[in-house]
């Protein structure tokens, strides 16, 4: 089972960009697809290192995978030297879950020698000017 944290506003959608998340819903999920919520986990607002995402990933470091909306390069970075993954992306939270329980072997492989954000789209939330540009993966179509 992988711990996965989904930044939503209505448990529905992934909707909520990292640095706006006042809460991420925190599921079980298993390698056939099928998942269960284990708690809607409040973030407390604060500064770690003069930062507030800082204090969010503080919140969230026993968690294999994060999906948000949006988040921006200092965040991605720090999550990933943690080991955790972060995939910025919208639509169903249950598609979302589902596919990854389905497809975590190929998306907890690293490509060495791959550029991070070779096939990311980049395009800025106009929240992000203190940590970057915001990162965006095109959605499956």
């Amino acid at each position: 089972m992988l711990k996965i944290a989904v930044a939503t506003s209505d448990g529905i959608s992934i909707d909520v960009h990292f640095g706006q998340a006042t809460s991420f819903h925190i599921f079980d999920v298993a390698e056939d697809g099928t998942y269960h919520l284990l708690e809607q986990r409040v973030i407390l607002s604060g500064i770690v290192d003069g930062r507030h995402a800082g204090a969010t990933i503080e919140q969230l470091t026993d968690v294999n995978v994060i999906l948000v909306n949006r988040i921006g390069d200092g965040p991605i970075r720090e999550l990933e030297e943690r080991g955790i993954k972060v995939f910025a992306l919208d639509g169903s939270l249950d598609r979302a879950l589902t596919t990854y329980g389905k497809r975590r072997k190929f998306l907890m492989k690293t490509n060495p020698g791959v550029p991070r954000h070779q096939g990311i789209a980049h395009s800025g939330c106009g929240g992000c000017s203190s940590h970057g540009d915001c990162t965006s993966i095109p959605r499956e179509g």
